[in-house]
């Protein structure tokens, strides 16, 4: 359901409710109007019977008289008058055959109360009655002829039909309710149509835009005039649309610059694959040819310590060449079965002589029991190449912690390689996985840059955290299948 939609639900519920209430309250405060003037009525018609009986009898005229005097006072509303004796027998009525014979029992009953006036509502023929009971005393005037014996003359019973007030009730109800239709259609009607041009139309307008904020939508522009909430809210679309379409373009340039880097890359990858293998051949040609030289001179001869220095270099540039046809082409992996601890034993093994040498201890911590798949032998280099720039970081002695455990997705093992060497700047972390990027003064550059290979040729990842001061840790993360 639409938000317009939703909206004039509510309102309409709302609404609905609210008018119902006070509807109802009107509806109540006719009803007691209605019921205060009847109320009234009736209290002036028995106070004016009352008072002409009275008159009538002080006056010494009989009871016809009165008979005519009730019978004049008849109209459409009243449905009887009575006069009852104490005895209980009807004096006069305008009930035609009631007069001789006992009152009604409703009568006797209010009278037996004790009350001087009483007042209760009856039905009677299918009508709703109102009837009034007020008790005639016997007055100071009235004792002159009748004595002080009795405190009661007799009893006043007026009957009024309701039909009038009830007809007037429904008016005042009909109107009410046609009054309260007509005001919450002209509010649903007015809040729905102000809705749909003030909120509706325009969102309506910015979904179109957002829809097709490639292809740019001139309405947008036009709503971002309104001094409101949607003028923001077009205005902050027109903006990200600018933003977006400089980043898409941003993006293009990127992809555009990678795919030219990687096809450079890939070219300089075959350039130094076939340089390595033109320069490897005269490399082990220069030192054998040298270490048979070698061998003539005395040991004593400047000659022979320039001849080791040479054949050293040979051999950097022997295992830089090696590097670089690694790193150009790696092998292919062998997978099978793996304990990672002891591969990560012989990793420590390996370096502990070097790592004794320079004053540092190595710690291994494992919780890791399960096997992975994976190549020993390139995961034995990657291990020991990391291991190996820890170690050199920590030129005076240090510690360099290994810890294995179980992946966190189930499966595989997350390593720690820790040191507390020198560490690294912010600009180096960044760079350190890079090609050709080293820290130190000699090397290839392309040691991490090939464990990373291993260790991603694996489906794992590599990250570090390192700051200057602090040493530096290795996270690896490699998964229990590729």
């Amino acid at each position: 359901m639409g938000l317009h939609k939703k909206f004039t639900l509510y309102f309409t519920l709302v609404s609905l409710v609210i008018v119902g209430f006070f509807s109802w309250q009107d509806f109540r405060f006719h009803n007691y109007q209605i019921n205060t003037t009847r109320q009234g009525k009736v209290e002036l018609l028995t106070e004016v019977i009352n008072n002409g009986l009275k008159s009538i009898m002080l006056e010494g005229r009989g009871k016809k008289e009165f008979q005519k005097f009730i019978e004049n006072l008849i109209a459409e509303d009243i449905s009887a008058i009575r006069i009852v004796t104490q005895e209980g027998i009807i004096l006069s009525s305008t009930v035609p055959g009631e007069i001789g014979r006992p009152m009604p029992e409703k009568a006797i009953s209010i009278y037996n109360m004790g009350k001087d006036v009483s007042a209760f509502t009856h039905a009677e023929g299918g009508k709703k009655i109102f009837s009034k009971i007020v008790l005639i005393k016997n007055d100071p005037l009235c004792q002159k002829c009748h004595g002080r014996l009795d405190h009661i003359r007799g009893i006043l019973d007026v009957e009024f039909s309701s039909v009038d007030t009830d007809r007037r009730l429904l008016n005042a109800t009909s109107v009410i309710m046609r009054n309260s239709v007509l005001m919450l259609l002209a509010l649903i009607i007015s809040v729905s149509a102000l809705g749909y041009f003030l909120v509706g139309k325009p969102i309506s307008e910015l979904i179109d835009s957002a829809g097709t904020m490639a292809g740019g939508r001139p309405e947008v522009s036009a709503l971002a005039a309104r001094n409101d909430e949607i003028g923001v809210l077009a205005g902050y679309l027109h903006t990200i649309k600018s933003d977006i379409g400089s980043k898409a373009e941003e993006i293009g340039r990127y992809h555009a610059e990678r795919d030219l880097g990687l096809e450079k890359m890939a070219s300089l990858g075959e350039l130094a694959t076939a340089v390595a293998h033109e320069i490897k051949n005269p490399l082990a040609g220069i030192s054998g040819a040298l270490q048979v030289l070698a061998e003539d001179f005395p040991e004593d001869s400047p000659r022979k310590e320039i001849s080791k220095e040479i054949l050293e270099e040979i051999e950097r540039l022997d295992r830089s060449v090696k590097d670089l046809l690694v790193f150009a082409r790696p092998p292919e992996m062998n997978l099978i079965s793996v304990d990672i601890n002891a591969v990560i034993e012989k990793v420590s093994g390996a370096m502990g002589p070097q790592a004794a040498n320079s004053g540092v201890i190595i710690s291994v911590t494992s919780d890791k029991t399960d096997e992975i798949l994976a190549d020993p032998d390139q995961l034995e280099k990657a291990f020991s190449t990391i291991a190996l720039f820890s170690l050199q970081s920590m030129k005076k002695g240090g510690r360099l912690d290994i810890t294995l455990k179980d992946g966190s997705d189930g499966g595989g093992v997350e390593m720690a390689i820790s040191d507390t060497g020198a560490g690294m700047s912010e600009e180096q972390t960044k760079n350190i996985f890079k090609p050709f990027f080293s820290t130190k003064n000699s090397g290839s550059g392309l040691g991490l840059a090939i464990a990373c290979n291993i260790i991603e040729g694996h489906g794992g990842s590599i990250s570090v955290s390192s700051s200057p001061g602090r040493g530096t840790t290795y996270y690896i993360k490699i998964p229990k299948t590729r």
